[in-house]
């Protein structure tokens, strides 16, 4: 599925500060860390104003699962997956949640150096969480799951390999699900080849999702999303005196007015990337759906197929699986 001219690119604001969940305008969704809301006994909620209505309104909020933290601090997972599911479903029953990430195993090659493990084995490690936090969700709740897949992978095989693994365990990505998400590729969005490999993943009509994404990714790859989540505000804030005439912080690395540009400097930049879908020379890439219907595969199994049977160095990925 490809951001078209109908479908805007919905932002998820990164933040460090729940609070953001009572405080920020309307209609500005937030992501954030489990890792920092597991601290709270008591999750901030959204209220109508003025405070005599007080009654809770919905705020659009994802969930990151803190894989890279606990990854690269413990070089494995300290949280089970157990307590994992049971605190998305205290998050889902406060703050309605719209998706949250699975415990996904990054495969960068320092990540892959500190773990000692191939890409194909975080690649199966990344699927066989999914498969467990789907399996145990309706333990612990009576709602839709939130968990979302994740593609991992470093180059454009990896990741059509990894599609092709959820397959072989009945996960079909873009027939099943509303979203997926796209790991490994925040801390090198300069590379030319991470838009070769979002735009691969958006022919086989994946709804894909950027984790990371700064305002350079949204530039070369954001027409081929449909959420993306960044929090570059903060780390910009830090070397950023404050400029929003407040007197209680020295630099901008905690403040919402600061974030709220940036979030809208995001959405500008986005929708020049939407408007650049109408360009003669991206008719292809990103068809009207009408088009896009017309073109859709059975099952995208067959067009990873049939990309992967033109690289035989790719067969090897399943062989330790």
């Amino acid at each position: 599925m490809i951001c078209d001219e109908v479908r805007n690119l919905h932002f998820y604001l990164g933040t460090h500060r729940p609070g953001w969940i009572a405080t920020a305008p309307p209609g500005v969704s937030l992501f954030l860390s489990h890792r920092v809301l597991r601290k709270y006994k008591t999750l901030p909620t959204f209220y109508d104003w003025p405070v005599p209505t007080r009654r809770p309104r919905r705020r659009h909020v994802a969930i990151d699962s803190g894989a890279f933290t606990e990854l690269s601090l413990f070089h494995q997972f300290v949280t089970s997956p157990e307590e994992y599911v049971a605190a998305l479903a205290r998050y889902d029953g406060v703050i309605e949640l719209d998706w949250a990430a699975p415990q996904d195993w990054m495969v960068e090659p320092w990540m892959l150096a500190k773990t000692g493990l191939t890409v194909a084995e975080h690649q199966r490690r990344t699927v066989a969480n999914f498969l467990r936090l789907t399996e145990l969700w309706p333990e612990y709740s009576d709602a839709d799951c939130p968990v979302v897949p994740v593609i991992q992978g470093w180059t454009v095989d990896d990741y059509l390999a990894c599609v092709a693994l959820y397959e072989e365990h009945g996960v079909r990505l873009a027939e099943d699900y509303e979203l997926v998400g796209v790991g490994s590729v925040c801390r090198r969005q300069a590379s030319a080849e991470i838009g070769d490999i979002f735009r691969t993943l958006a022919q086989l009509d994946i709804p894909l999702h950027g984790f990371g994404v700064k305002l350079a990714g949204i530039r070369r790859y954001g027409r081929y999303l449909v959420t993306a989540d960044s929090m570059a505000w903060s780390y910009a804030g830090r070397r950023t005196p404050t400029q929003c005439g407040s007197t209680r912080h020295r630099s901008e690395a905690n403040c919402q007015t600061f974030a709220l540009d940036w979030r809208n400097r995001v959405e500008a930049v986005a929708a020049e990337a939407k408007r650049e879908i109408g360009q003669p020379d991206q008719l292809d890439l990103f068809a009207t759906p009408a088009r896009a219907a017309q073109q859709r595969a059975p099952r995208p199994i067959k067009q990873v197929a049939a990309i992967l049977s033109t690289r035989d160095d790719q067969l090897d990925l399943f062989a330790a699986a």
